[in-house]
């Protein structure tokens, strides 16, 4: 599976964000949480944004094969992040849940993917072909850890039934390159810094932006209609605060890789993080990308291509938005904002609050 498949169980709490004490007046969210994954709500925990807010996460993990989007419209969690394609089937089979904030985009040197061989592999971005009769390893099936790489493969000229696409955990493919298994893998941060720090072991191919450039690897964070329902106001703070730390992470690159290093468990000197969405604003565009990239490569659920990225996601709970509507793209969304741009919840159809008039 994907860090990012938005797979997760509904286990016990496992960890308590910012203490292990629920506080009286506080409002808590269940937080579909992988320990090895990336995430700003625990990157924000680390910069003790949660102490003092009136919203406060509580992790609960680990990682099985029912949908996030499932659990949402169960009532089981309350907010998730993964890849924008589960959302889509989601919407289609009838989950009530709705995108609040964006995630991560594709930078040349901050890919959301990257992809890696052995050391002197003879498969290099300007010799694909070389993939053919080998092994690819990956974490998943239909996510971005699959769909990205068949799309690139093939829009460059490899036959991908002359590929084996063989699925492993995230910690095994690193070692089974190393022992010939594997010919290519599949990989998020933070072990594509990792694996950067071992030229003489591994060498990365290509990544993800290679296939879909800079409006890529969107994984919106998304709330179960419900607890948006009841608790818009925590919501929209939610939301601030997960733009604040997207700001604070693409302003300290560095510091940020630290920290995901830290909450993932992995050398702290070797990590790599994302890079994020300004202002964690939602665009049309980056959403967009994954209803072309299921058609091309995937499976897409009949109905699916009557859905928008407007039935899905708003900006309605951010602070930084001066509209419940999505951006048209992320090129209206390049300056980081320093001050809240509204002063309540928007007007949204996606979800019916009372009391709301703008």
């Amino acid at each position: 599976m994907s860090v990012l498949s938005a797979l997760f169980v509904v286990a016990p709490l496992v960890l308590a964000g910012c203490g292990s004490a629920k506080e009286e007046g506080v409002v808590y969210f269940r937080f579909a949480n992988s320990p090895t994954a990336l995430s700003l709500v625990r990157i924000a925990d680390e910069l003790g944004y949660w102490k003092d807010a009136g919203v406060r996460p509580e992790y609960v993990g680990p990682a099985t094969a029912v949908p996030a989007v499932q659990l949402l419209d169960q009532g089981k969690i309350d907010i998730a992040t993964g890849m924008f394609n589960n959302d889509i089937d989601g919407k289609v089979k009838g989950f009530k849940f709705t995108a609040i904030a964006s995630s991560m985009l594709d930078l040349p040197d901050k890919p959301h993917m990257a992809y890696f061989t052995k050391a002197g592999s003879p498969i290099t971005k300007d010799n694909l072909k070389a993939i053919e009769g080998k092994t690819v390893g990956l974490s998943g099936f239909n996510s971005c850890v699959d769909l990205v790489i068949m799309r690139y493969l093939r829009n460059n000229g490899v036959d991908l039934d002359k590929v084996k696409f063989l699925e492993l955990k995230n910690e095994l493919i690193a070692p089974a390159i190393e022992r010939g298994e594997v010919d290519l893998g599949v990989f998020h941060p933070p072990l594509v810094g990792v694996l950067l720090s071992k030229p003489d072991k591994f060498a990365q191919a290509f990544t993800s932006y290679d296939d879909w450039g800079p409006q890529g690897g969107q994984a919106p964070y998304v709330a179960s209609n419900a607890w948006l329902q009841k608790h818009p106001q925590a919501a929209r703070e939610f939301v601030g605060i997960i733009a604040k730390t997207a700001n604070w992470a693409n302003a300290h690159p560095k510091e940020s890789a630290e920290i995901a290093g830290k909450t993932t468990g992995y050398p702290v000197e070797q990590t790599t993080n994302w890079h994020y969405a300004p202002n964690a604003l939602l665009d049309k565009a980056s959403l967009q990308l994954w209803w072309d990239l299921v058609a091309e490569v995937g499976d897409p659920l009949p109905g699916a291509e009557k859905l928008t990225p407007g039935d899905i996601a708003t900006n309605a709970f951010n602070p930084y938005a001066t509209s419940a509507d999505l951006l048209e793209s992320q090129e209206q969304n390049t300056v980081i904002l320093d001050a809240e741009q509204n002063d309540t919840v928007l007007k949204t159809p996606l979800v019916d609050i009372a009391g709301l008039e703008k």
